[in-house]
């Protein structure tokens, strides 16, 4: 079964279903998969970011992001996620961001990553999912 959008999903299915038919993808990746609510709180933290980032699902669900976001990027971060809740989109789209990131071991790497938004009523901004994977210089491009 495919689907041409999220906004299907999230127009068609109630969120116990889309939870269950987002969630075999999100476990079977190896990239590391998170999605924060609107305020910024982690909802869903896959197998990837557990390796990725060195916390468990438990230990980063319910946190903010902030969790992963070096002191240094917090304000300007929050300055853009508040805006694209703000003005209901956000100006990343399709483009694959590299951004310093923060591991539990408090260490720092380049990550690469995508951002996806999941819509509820009103087409208002409920989630913002990213896809997230290291990207260093030494590693390169990897397909």
């Amino acid at each position: 079964m495919s689907y041409q959008s999220s906004e299907y999903l999230v127009e068609n299915w109630n969120q116990e279903q889309l939870d269950l038919e987002l969630s075999a993808p999100h476990q079977a990746v190896g990239d590391a998969v998170i999605c924060v609510d609107r305020d910024g709180i982690l909802v869903l933290w896959n197998p990837g970011a557990e390796r990725l980032f060195g916390f468990s699902s438990q230990e980063a669900i319910g946190e903010p992001l902030d969790l992963i976001i070096p002191h240094a990027y917090r304000k300007p971060h929050w300055e853009g996620f508040h805006a694209a809740m703000r003005q209901n989109q956000t100006r990343l789209g399709t483009k694959v961001i590299r951004v310093p990131m923060l591991r539990k071991d408090k260490s720092q790497f380049r990550g690469a990553l995508t951002v996806g938004i999941v819509r509820g009523e009103n087409n208002r901004i409920e989630r913002i999912g990213a896809m997230i994977r290291e990207e260093t210089e030494n590693k390169g491009t990897q397909e």
